[in-house]
Order: structure tokens, then C-alpha cells, then sequence
């Protein structure tokens, strides 16, 4: 039960896997049904069937039943876990350590981007690093943990990007982010380095 309750959730998010307005990825509108975003160049395509479209998430062009969102959600989620192996479910329930968007060049959040760190590499701050790409495809992580981002913007664009290069991947399984919340009482914690100034500070018992 408990692992249809984790495919049930990475299923509301093949839904729809892209927020904010970015250049790189396209949506199609389906009248009565949701508005799929996908990135042209990550492999996925869009399957037209009596006038309703859906996304091609394994690229095997036809409409598997997860990718139909017209079924229930734990239909669709069975069908995903049958396709998956042992080392992708096990993915699912990995947690990422903590990342900086861009990553830091040393230290606490520090990531590469074509073997160079941000400054040097002429990639985008919301580019995926070396480190997140190697998590996300080889040990099949979907769950990321965000600290600090250099602007809300950039955060968006990041998962975007981030979404799109899933896409690419076998299953075209979308990922999750989300951020520590802010406790404990002291300003200098690891989970208070995005804060930018003064904040609300509670005790860590709360």
C-alpha cells in the first residue's frame, strides 16, 4: 500500500511537470483535460487519439496506460510500477542531499557543470550540474532537496530544466522539489542560508 501511495504521487505529477513561462518547452491544451507541457528535444512526443492528446513519456509510440490521463490515478500507477525495476522503484524513496542553484564552487552545495564550476562553465544558473544529473539518471532519484537559489525565477527555470532532462529518461518519470523547513533558532543554520534576511525564528521543538 505504501509503495501505490508513492506511485500515486509521482503520478499527479505526470500530470503536468513544468511551471513557469520558459522558451524550451511547449504545452498542448486538451478541451475538457489537462494542458501537458513537454521539451521537444527531450525525446518525448505527443500521441493524438480521437482528437485528445497525451504524452509519449516512454517513447514507444503508442499510449501506455500510465501515460493515459484519462484513467484513474491507481490504475495508471500500476501500470507505471510494472514497467519499473527493483533500482527505480528504490530511486523513488531516495532523498537528494542539498543543493544550491547554481551550485557553489566548493563546500557546502558545491557542483560542477561540464566537469567546471559555474563561473567558468558559460552555463545557465538554472542549468542542471554534473552531481544532479548523475543522481537524477543513475541512482533513478526523484525527490530534491533545495536550500539556497539565487532568485525565485531561477528556481523555476532550474525545474524546468530539470523536468526536461527526465524527460529524456526511460519512464520520462517527472522529479519533486522541495526545501527544509525553517526552524530552530539562530541565523546562521544550514537551513537558513537562502533566507536573505531577518525571518521568523521558532524553537526547533515546535
Amino acid at each position: 500500500m505504501k509503495k501505490l501511495t508513492l506511485f500515486i504521487s509521482i503520478m499527479c505529477a505526470l500530470q503536468s511537470c513544468h511551471t513557469g513561462e520558459q522558451r524550451n518547452y511547449v504545452t498542448v491544451t486538451n478541451d475538457n483535460g489537462p494542458t501537458l507541457g513537454y521539451n521537444p528535444e527531450s525525446g518525448v512526443k505527443i500521441l493524438t487519439i480521437d482528437g485528445l492528446h497525451f504524452k509519449d513519456l516512454n517513447k514507444d509510440g503508442k499510449l501506455d496506460k500510465y501515460e493515459d490521463w484519462r484513467l484513474p490515478i491507481e490504475e495508471r500507477a500500476k501500470d507505471l510500477a510494472s514497467k519499473m525495476s527493483v533500482d527505480q522503484i528504490a530511486g523513488l524513496m531516495l532523498y537528494s542531499i542539498h543543493q544550491s542553484i547554481p551550485a557553489n564552487e566548493s563546500g557546502f552545495g558545491a557542483g560542477t557543470y561540464s566537469g567546471k564550476p559555474f563561473k567558468l562553465s558559460g552555463a545557465n544558473a538554472w542549468d542542471p550540474t554534473d552531481e544532479q544529473k548523475k543522481f537524477l539518471r543513475d541512482d533513478n532519484l526523484r525527490h530534491v532537496l533545495i536550500t539556497n537559489v539565487e532568485s525565485a525565477e531561477v528556481a523555476a527555470k532550474w525545474n524546468n530544466s530539470m523536468q526536461a532532462f527526465l524527460e529524456s529518461t526511460d519512464l520520462g518519470i517527472p522529479g519533486n522539489t522541495s526545501s527544509d523547513p525553517r526552524h530552530t533558532a539562530t541565523t546562521n543554520a544550514e537551513f537558513n542560508i537562502s533566507a536573505g534576511g531577518v525571518m521568523s525564528l521558532w524553537p526547533r521543538e515546535l
